[in-house]
């Protein structure tokens, strides 16, 4: 039971995630780009990011946010009211841009067409892992099992990623 809950998470059509951050707040816009990588380290994908701020906001701040999340889809809500139970609807309809509307809206399989979190390359004889929010100074990468698997610890999590037969028997 807990292997079919959890395979949800892998799938983008049955779950999606979103970052949520003030994107004039460095703080938050940073620790959006840690959780984006940490999601990824784990396995699963970001359906896209979301800015929200005051209703007085800097448009050159932004792009420059929306820049740091490429390739993710970006939306910018200027005003979200809080409440509990929050009232999607109402704020779908009432306070949300077109862009966030589209983010939304758009199928899984578009959203979460991006960047493979680890691209092989057998001709290079390389890995390439994307890691958002991640200094290549906290990313340790390590040889398991003989050179087939790779372990890469970020932060304070853990991954270990098979490696394709080609650069298998060059790392070995």
């Amino acid at each position: 039971m807990l292997m079919r809950g959890s395979s949800a998470f892998y799938e983008p059509s049955r779950f999606g995630c979103y970052l949520v951050m003030d994107p004039n707040i460095p703080t938050s816009v940073n620790s959006a780009l840690r959780y984006w990588g940490c999601t990824l380290q784990a396995g699963a994908q970001v359906s896209g990011a979301i800015g929200i701020s005051s209703p007085s906001f800097n448009e050159e701040s932004l792009e420059g946010v929306k820049k740091n999340f490429l390739p993710l889809p970006f939306a910018f809500i200027p005003h979200l009211s809080i409440s509990y139970p929050p009232e999607w609807n109402s704020v779908m309809l009432n306070t949300v841009s077109q862009d966030a509307r589209t983010l939304f809206s758009l199928p899984a399989s578009l959203s979460n067409s991006m960047t493979p979190p680890v691209k092989f390359d057998a001709a290079e004889k390389s890995v390439t892992l994307f890691m958002p929010g991640f200094d290549k100074s906290e990313i340790k990468l390590y040889q398991y099992r003989g050179g087939s698997e790779l372990l890469v610890e970020a932060g304070d999590q853990r991954r270990v990623i098979c490696l394709p037969t080609k650069i298998q028997a060059l790392s070995a």
